[in-house]
């Protein structure tokens, strides 16, 4: 019967694993996304108020985290079928 000491044992990290990462990663996106969704929304119900510049603003920077999160997700796929 052979004891093994913990130096001779392979260590796992025990925070997030590669692909719990990247899931983490895309569900942050994913989070980002709605608050500003939520944000824009919020701009377009006050239309009358906010500025149209301020209001162009508001749908560039969306659409930004957008692709931002589709880049995300592709990448993350093309990864995923790299390694199989």
């Amino acid at each position: 019967m052979r004891i093994s000491s913990p130096s001779s044992t392979p260590r796992r990290r025990s925070g997030i694993s590669p692909g719990s990462a990247s899931s983490l990663k895309l569900k942050v996106a994913a989070s980002i996304v709605a608050i500003s969704s939520i944000h824009l929304l919020g701009a377009f119900m006050e239309a009358e108020t906010v500025p149209n510049d301020k209001l162009i603003v508001l749908v560039i920077m969306h659409l930004t985290f957008v692709v931002s999160a589709l880049l995300l997700t592709v990448m993350d796929r093309l990864v995923v079928e790299h390694e199989r």
